[in-house]
């Protein structure tokens, strides 16, 4: 009787639970562990090949990314800075890394929303336009910023701002001097500079875990090597994970040094005209999809 009981009883609830579970596994599988479906759309691909090279790089995902569009006009116009390390041409899980895919339609949204600039332009008390500001810029010096982001920003038009370790610099998987050198003698056709270098420390050490010593040498050193290979004025210091931020002695210091800008790594937005350059927030770009990155930058702007 009591065996009747838990048939009628347990087994479903057995079931139910397998059942449960099952979906949970087949709902956090993995692309690369499922089967690829039966039938293929016959809708083309939004990839495609470019019939010759650009500057090397010979894939293109986005249409038109060259013609010039209408940015709207804001009320309270406001600065992003976007945060970005490497670029691959293929798929990854490792989160500081972005695909070119994506990244080139982060490109065409940030062409559409935004005027693109520098860290120079927010020195400009002249400065009268009423549209969004977007710096973009990259951490590290990672060799992709030579081989897949260098070609295509030199393609659209696109500035960015590149925050070296001059310890990384030459070592594998990182860009070399002569490599940066190229990179910031780069002009447009009308002779627009597009690319500048700054500090990211001389280690990538957490500033706020180092002696007042130590941040001084982290940041003066790095100054002093990037200003003599570049042959450019460094104001601006990145701080290695966002350490920091914030902290008054480490502002005193670099701006005793002639730092005149401290980049955070706070998801945070500003008034483009009352920025404080010494505390300026930027949004890390991960490895999702374009899509998320609009939602996740409309959300934060307000918008």
């Amino acid at each position: 009787m009591k065996l009747r009981i838990y048939k009628r009883v347990l087994f479903p609830v057995l079931a139910s639970l397998f059942f449960l579970f099952s979906g949970f596994l087949l709902a956090s599988t993995l692309p690369e562990e499922s089967s690829a479906p039966l039938d293929v759309s016959s809708t083309p691909s939004v990839r495609y090949w470019i019939s010759s090279s650009v500057e090397g790089l010979p894939v293109r995902t986005v249409q038109s990314l060259e013609v010039a569009s209408v940015v709207p006009q804001r009320q309270d116009p406001k600065l992003l800075v976007v945060l970005y390390h490497n670029i691959v041409f293929g798929r990854t899980g490792n989160i500081y890394n972005r695909d070119l895919y994506n990244f080139e339609h982060d490109i065409a949204f940030y062409k559409r929303n935004f005027t693109l600039t520098d860290f120079q332009a927010l020195q400009d008390p002249d400065f009268k336009d009423r549209t969004d500001r977007l710096i973009i810029t990259f951490d590290d010096g990672d060799l992709s910023i030579y081989g897949i982001v260098y070609p295509l920003l030199k393609l659209y038009e696109v500035p960015a701002t590149f925050f070296l370790v001059p310890n990384f610099v030459g070592e594998v998987g990182y860009m070399s001097w002569d490599q940066i050198r190229e990179m910031a003698s780069y002009r447009t056709a009308s002779g627009e500079k597009l690319f500048t270098f700054e500090s990211h420390s001389l280690t990538h050490r957490r500033l706020a875990e180092l002696s007042e010593k130590e941040i001084r040498d982290e940041l003066l050193l790095s100054k002093e090597i990037i200003e003599k290979e570049v042959g450019e004025s460094v104001t601006v210091i990145a701080l290695p994970f966002g350490s920091g931020a914030g902290d008054k002695k480490i502002q005193a210091i670099a701006s005793e040094l002639g730092y005149t800008m401290i980049r955070n790594s706070k998801p945070m937005v500003t008034s483009y005209f009352a920025p404080n350059l010494l505390d300026l927030g930027s949004f890390n770009v991960e490895s999702y999809s374009t899509d998320v990155l609009v939602q996740r930058v409309l959300h934060l702007l307000g918008r």
